[in-house]
C-alpha cells in the first residue's frame, strides 16, 4: 500500500501546479485586455508597451532612453499629471504616448513601471525597465 505522506505530498503538488495554472491563464488574459484596449487607445499597436510611472526611481534614466537610444516605436502608458504627459508627448514625438488615467483596467498591486513584449499574441512582462532598455539598444544597434 502507498505512503499516506507520499499521496499527500503527491495531492499538494498537483493542488498547486493547478492553482499556479489558474493563476498564470488569468494573468494572461488582464495583460491581453489592456493590450487590446491600449491597442483601441493609441490606434496602433506596438511589440513594445512601457508602463511609466513619473514618480519611479528610474525616470530620468528611462527619459534619456526615450529620446534617444530606443530604435523601435514603443507605446508609453504614462501615469503623470496631464500638464507632464502633454509636454513628454511633445519630447517623445517618435513613440506612442497614453495616459495611464484612461484605461479601465486597474493595476493595483503592480508595479507601475514595466515593460510588456509582445511576441505575436506571447506577453512577456520585465520589471527591471532601465537595464531592459539599455539591453534592448545594445543589440539592436
Amino acid at each position: 500500500m502507498a505512503d499516506p505522506l507520499f499521496l499527500c505530498t503527491l495531492l499538494w503538488f498537483a493542488i498547486s501546479i493547478a492553482v499556479l495554472a489558474t493563476l498564470r491563464r488569468r494573468e494572461q488574459r488582464a495583460i491581453q485586455a489592456q493590450v487590446r484596449q491600449i491597442g483601441q487607445l493609441a490606434n496602433e499597436t506596438n511589440e513594445l508597451i512601457l508602463f511609466l510611472d513619473y514618480s519611479a526611481p528610474g525616470f530620468k534614466e528611462i527619459d534619456a532612453f526615450l529620446l534617444t537610444d530606443m530604435p523601435s516605436r514603443v507605446t508609453v502608458v504614462f501615469h503623470a499629471p496631464e500638464w507632464l504627459i502633454a509636454a513628454k508627448s511633445k519630447r517623445w514625438e517618435r513613440h506612442c504616448v497614453v495616459s495611464a488615467g484612461s484605461l479601465n483596467a486597474s493595476s493595483s498591486g503592480v508595479s507601475p513601471t514595466r515593460i510588456i513584449l509582445d511576441k505575436g499574441g506571447k506577453y512577456r512582462v520585465f520589471h527591471e525597465v532601465p537595464a531592459f532598455l539599455k539591453l534592448m539598444s545594445r543589440s539592436k544597434t
